[in-house]
């Protein structure tokens, strides 16, 4: 017996370390709610779990819900100050079971989902874009919006930025996401990824900047490379 355990325990190590290393490995989270399934184009990830939803105290900013979810940290993308390089995954019931105005962004993206998925595409999308995890901070623009189809469901791409109303952005808080509804409706999706660009030099007013004039090479990390990463995630 003991030496069928040891087999077991050596096949688990095995199996581990063939994913790890792995090129654009995939990768599995789950907090026995959710699960997320993806490819990462990095080995240095680390999965987070939140168990159980808890609101916000009555009078706390709504930053300090808990909700019930699973995220994929993606160390390599990590920048000091900035937000976290996440991929998270929220259960809609989680998300039911805390402050109303959080339940209210899934519920926005849901109806946006639903009209993209409806024959509206890019044209149903408007902002500000619904976005978990929630900010106090104002939605400053939404740049570059595209209709990511994951395998479990439809999301929104933007660049975006968190800041004072009328702040100017710089490569200091410029933000890669994607928010999404799973095709069952029970799980919600957001990536966040801390990005920068070469050609911005300075701080920029975000509502008259042309940002499709910006190279696909000038973007860090890269756009097409953060697509297919959001592509590949699978949510049950």
């Amino acid at each position: 017996m003991k030496k069928n355990l040891l087999i077991v325990f050596f096949l688990l190590i095995f199996l581990e370390v063939t994913a790890v290393y792995a090129e654009n490995p995939r990768v599995q989270c789950g907090n026995g709610t959710v699960t997320i399934k993806m490819l990462v184009p990095s080995t240095n990830v680390r999965c987070l779990t939140v168990m159980n939803s808890e609101k916000a105290a009555e009078g706390k900013s709504l930053t300090e819900a808990r909700i019930s979810s699973a995220a994929v940290v993606i160390d390599d993308y990590k920048v000091e100050g900035k937000f976290s390089p996440e991929v998270t995954a929220f259960s809609m019931n989680g998300l039911s079971n805390v402050n109303s105005e959080i339940y209210q962004k899934a519920v926005d993206l849901t109806t946006m989902i639903n009209k993209i998925n409806g024959g509206e595409g890019i044209n149903a999308v408007t902002a500000p874009i619904p976005f978990l995890p929630y900010q106090d901070k104002t939605q400053l623009f939404v740049a570059m919006p595209e209709i990511i189809n994951f395998i479990s469901g439809t999301a929104i791409r933007f660049i975006t930025a968190y800041g004072d109303s009328g702040a100017m952005v710089d490569n200091g808080n410029l933000l890669y996401t994607v928010q999404g509804i799973s095709q069952d409706g029970k799980y919600y999706l957001s990536i966040t990824i801390p990005i920068s660009n070469s050609q911005i030099a300075s701080p920029i007013n975000p509502a008259g900047f042309d940002w499709n004039s910006l190279p696909a090479e000038s973007w860090k990390p890269s756009l097409a490379e953060l697509d297919e990463m959001a592509k590949s995630v699978s949510l049950q």
